[in-house]
């Protein structure tokens, strides 16, 4: 068994979501954007591409543990119909890393940004900015997707909660 574990963070939306792993200061992201309709299609698809990262990560970091901390769903622009359909594409999401052996956190987005970033209602630049900062290869392969960002620092709290 190698050492440490890998740190995968979930940023979940409807129709999209977002992984970051990071291991010994390598990472791997996934992107997925369109989902499919919200419910039932993005569900299945999030499902499907929660196993396909699963399996991209135990390619890369053979027989290295796998922990993962997912962004809990809040009530915000869209209001409550907005974070249900959230609520559904976490919860695949979770399923489907429980599916496969691997313990899920559910983290809220300010106490993520206070531990990582510092105050727990940092703005997206002030979130991006660490990340370039951070891990500027990272950054530049994202092309500045908040979503990265967000998946990103949501690792780093995982890691940071572990030490």
């Amino acid at each position: 068994m190698a050492e440490g574990f890998v740190a995968l963070g979930v940023d979940p939306a409807s129709t999209r979501s977002t992984f970051v792993g990071f291991y010994h200061g390598d990472h791997l992201v996934v992107d997925a954007k369109r989902l499919g309709k919200s419910g039932a299609p993005a569900c299945a698809k999030v499902w499907q591409v929660t196993l396909d990262v699963v399996g991209l990560i135990t390619s890369k970091w053979p027989d290295v543990p796998i922990k993962a901390w997912v962004e809990s769903p809040v009530v915000g622009r869209g209001g409550v119909r907005s974070t249900m359909v959230q609520c559904y594409t976490s919860g695949a999401i979770q399923g489907a890393l429980y599916h496969c052996g691997i313990g899920v956190d559910l983290v809220n987005v300010s106490s993520w940004k206070k531990k990582v970033v510092g105050h727990g209602h940092a703005d997206k630049p002030t979130v991006s900015r660490f990340v370039e900062l951070r891990w500027p290869a990272l950054y530049r392969e994202a092309g500045g997707s908040q979503d990265v960002a967000d998946a990103a620092c949501i690792a780093h709290y995982g890691q940071l909660c572990t030490e």
